[in-house]
């Protein structure tokens, strides 16, 4: 009987083994996430990862490495560190080892920061895994697909004045008709309005003669000006940071601003907001530093547009005799002569 029961556990075991060693029962699901897809120089991302079991036999074993570029920082305390992360000429590596039950799932996460500006891919990930008795392991790898915008950093810079007063001081051109759009609110009549001030609508809600009350003023505006034509990339980089830090200061004063430049940051219409701010540092952080057009050529641009009440902020990696007669040419075509940045560097 004791034979008997030692063949059956020995032919179970032996089928079993069989049956691990087929390739698709140790097919593991492995899924990513991130809990931003844009962040600055130093910024804490989080990397969440699971891996599942779909099958109905156990996995007594598998290990899970993550192998991360070298522009990827891992941002852990000292316990985690110790016990999964390994730092060596190739760049860093998170391992854990573990088993899964059938249909079971392991989950982990790891903080991360990344150094360089632009768009990363964050690595590869090994499973190794082996058979019932351990004999045969498998690895397999493939590329975590996942990718992660780093935008560029803010610089200092001192706070920028505006030319044309607060906002909604500044009038705009009056027309023999006015303009439904700057509609504020209605007010009693008062018998010194003119007769086309009437609203007879409003009136007939109310039941006593109404005036529109119209705004005469308008909001300022801002274009960022950003000139990538051929130069140093250290310059150019430095430009984009110019960028960042003038679009912040704009978010800061309520004034919505354009952004246009002659290279690859390309132009974002007028706007305001956390989302145009975050279409703006998308941009920024997937630049190539690729230069289309010259500088004229963008001047012409804004001159062609010409906008009243607009402040004009040309960003631009070098200025000299040629660069100051263009923006003297675009100040000759507008209210305000433009606000010029260059980078420090320069």
């Amino acid at each position: 009987m004791i034979t008997l029961l030692i063949f059956l556990g020995v032919a179970f075991i032996l089928v079993i083994e069989a049956v691990s060693l087929w390739g698709n029962t140790r097919q593991l699901k492995v899924e990513f996430d991130l809990d931003t897809t844009l962040v600055e120089p130093g910024e804490l991302a989080t990397l969440y990862y699971t891996v599942s079991n779909p099958h109905r036999l156990p996995i007594l074993y598998v290990g899970f490495s993550l192998y991360f570029d070298p522009d990827v920082t891992v941002c852990e305390d000292k316990e985690f560190c110790r016990l999964h992360v390994s730092i060596d000429s190739t760049g860093t590596s998170v391992r854990h080892h573990f088993f899964l039950l059938p249909h079971r799932k392991f989950s982990g996460k790891v903080h991360f920061s990344l150094n360089k500006r632009g768009r990363t891919e964050l690595g590869r990930y090994f499973i190794d895994t082996g058979d019932f008795l351990g004999l045969y392991p498998i690895i397999v790898s493939d590329a975590i697909y996942k990718k992660i915008i780093c935008t560029a950093e803010k610089c200092s810079i001192d706070e920028l004045a505006f030319p044309g007063g607060e906002i909604g001081t500044v009038s705009v051109k009056r027309f023999i008709l006015d303009d439904p759009t700057m509609l504020l609110g209605y007010r009693d009549y008062t018998g010194r309005e003119p007769m086309k001030q009437i609203s007879w609508k409003q009136t007939a809600k109310v039941g006593k003669l109404m005036v529109r009350q119209n705004d005469h003023t308008t909001d300022r505006v801002a274009v960022v000006l950003v000139n990538m034509e051929g130069s140093q990339r250290l310059l150019l980089e430095s430009c984009l940071k110019l960028v960042r830090t003038v679009c912040e200061q704009l978010e800061e004063a309520k004034i919505p601003y354009e952004l246009m430049s002659n290279g690859d940051l390309f132009s974002i219409p007028e706007g305001i907001g956390r989302e145009h701010l975050f279409l703006i540092l998308r941009r920024l952080g997937l630049s190539r530093l690729g230069g289309f057009t010259s500088f004229s050529d963008l001047v012409e641009r804004c001159v062609r547009r010409r906008r009243s009440n607009c402040s004009y902020i040309v960003i631009t990696p070098i200025i000299g005799p040629e660069r100051k007669a263009q923006i003297d040419y675009l100040g000759s075509h507008l209210d305000s002569r433009p606000i010029v940045l260059i980078p420090s560097e320069a």
